[in-house]
C-alpha cells in the first residue's frame, strides 16, 4: 500500500461518489461525502452520530472481518452488503473497502455504489450480502 496523508476534506472534494472513512475500532464513521449522506438519507451530523452497526444490521459479522482484512493486509476488497438507510429501508450495495493513513492513522475508505437499479434489472442476481 502506498501510504498518502490526506484529509478527508481533499478525499472528497475529488470524488462525487458515496464516500465513508470509518473507524473500525470503534465502529463509527468519521467523515462522508455530500453523495454518502445523500444515499442513505442523513445530515452529515447525523451519519457521524450513527454507529456502523445500524447501517449494517444483519452483516455486521462479516462487514466487521472484512475490515478487520483490509488494515491487517492493506488490500482493497469489494463485498455486496445492504445498508439500513435512516428512513430503515434496505439498500443493496457494492462497498470497495480500502485501507489509508489519515491523520496519521490507519483507517478505512469506503466507496459505495447503490445497487438497487441492477437488481430490478437482474431480479435473479447474487442476494447483496454474499461476496464476489
Amino acid at each position: 500500500m502506498t501510504t498518502v496523508d490526506l484529509s478527508h476534506e481533499a478525499i472528497f472534494a475529488r470524488t462525487g461518489e458515496a464516500a465513508y472513512v470509518m473507524d473500525p475500532e470503534h465502529g463509527r464513521i468519521l467523515a462522508a461525502s455530500d453523495a454518502g449522506c445523500a444515499l442513505l438519507g442523513y445530515t452529515r451530523d447525523e451519519l457521524l452520530k450513527t454507529p456502523i452497526s445500524e447501517i449494517h444490521p444483519a452483516e455486521l459479522t462479516e462487514l466487521s472481518e472484512l475490515l478487520e482484512c483490509v488494515l491487517r493486509d492493506q488490500r482493497a476488497s469489494t463485498i455486496k452488503l445492504t445498508c439500513r438507510t435512516k428512513q430503515g429501508t434496505f439498500l443493496p450495495t457494492e462497498i470497495s473497502l480500502h485501507a489509508l493513513m489519515l491523520d496519521g492513522r490507519l483507517r478505512v475508505l469506503g466507496l459505495v455504489q447503490d445497487r438497487s437499479e441492477h437488481r430490478r434489472r437482474d431480479p435473479g442476481a447474487e442476494p447483496p450480502h454474499r461476496r464476489p
